[in-house]
């Protein structure tokens, strides 16, 4: 029924010209998160009446009578702002190779700095829990890196450099099927080294038990014969390259958006609608928690 968007509509205007109304994009998201057709989250029951009195539409189920909105369970639910300006955002995140950093967003879709900012945490945050839920399969080589400054022969941490760790995942033909960069804690290594419970704790949360892990310690591998320092260094220059002063405890959230896009050139997935997916099934969290 719905195309690649990200194909269709090449830029903002004809992708704006689709989604029209607020009764378009509720119409999108339904079919989203319910493909099939409505199913009840408290019976099962998949008939239900729409109810059209309000902003957005309320489907009523027939049997328990329970009222739900497409925007329940996403990212989206008790916002007050408008279905179109979500969209919006998750079209600009999506399409473009730079994605969208909040101060451009709030001009572009005409809000403070503050809701374009809470936006953009959201839609990260889906991408960060769907990362969790996927484990590095095949044969997994994983790459010791440090950010903060330009690469230097230099294997000492500075103050104001951090290391991390860069998974990829390699199928049979020996391509490339996930790639994963993580932060390692500062408890978990020294002024030289990233300690082997770092190494253990990402094998632990990140690697398949079935999966063959070879591990490359930044001072014995040279940059070429690391995996997955090609695309650890593009991380650097896009996150470089769209946003400045950036916390260090909000930057994982930009590594899982990074890796969300390799990752969906993987598989060829339609970038909006991949993740207008995650988005449709992440529930909302609160401002207290995202700034945590």
């Amino acid at each position: 029924m719905f195309k690649d968007l990200t194909t269709e509509f090449a830029s903002l205007v004809e992708f704006q010209a689709r989604f029209y109304s607020e009764e378009a994009c509720a119409d999108y998201l339904f079919a989203q998160k319910w493909p099939c057709g409505f199913i009840c989250s408290r019976c099962s029951h998949t008939l239900a009446f729409r109810i059209d009195t309000r902003r957005l539409p309320l489907y009523q189920c027939i049997h328990c009578h329970y009222q739900a909105s497409p925007t329940v369970g996403t990212i989206m639910e008790s916002s007050s702002t408008d279905l179109r300006k979500w969209f919006t955002a998750l079209f600009l995140v999506s399409s473009t190779e730079s994605s969208v950093h909040a101060l451009r967003l709030s001009k572009l879709i005409q809000v403070t700095y503050k809701t374009a900012w809470l936006m953009l945490r959201k839609i990260r945050q889906s991408i960060t829990q769907a990362d969790h839920s996927v484990k590095l399969t095949g044969t997994v080589y994983v790459d010791e890196g440090k950010c903060g400054k330009p690469w230097t022969n230099n294997f000492y941490f500075e103050a104001d450099e951090f290391p991390v760790l860069v998974g990829i995942a390699i199928d049979d033909q020996n391509q490339p099927t996930y790639v994963k960069i993580q932060m390692v804690p500062k408890s978990d290594y020294t002024d030289t080294d990233i300690l082997p419970r770092a190494i253990c704790a990402f094998h632990d949360t990140h690697v398949d038990d079935e999966a063959t892990m070879t591990h490359s310690a930044r001072v014995r591998m040279k940059r070429k014969d690391m995996r997955g320092y090609p695309t650890f260094k593009k991380a650097k220059t896009w996150i470089k390259k769209t946003f400045r002063g950036l916390a260090q405890h909000h930057l994982q959230h930009y590594w899982n958006e990074f890796c969300w896009r390799v990752n969906s050139k993987f598989h060829n997935q339609s970038p909006f609608e991949s993740l207008l997916n995650l988005c449709a099934f992440t529930p909302s969290s609160l401002y207290a928690n995202l700034v945590k």
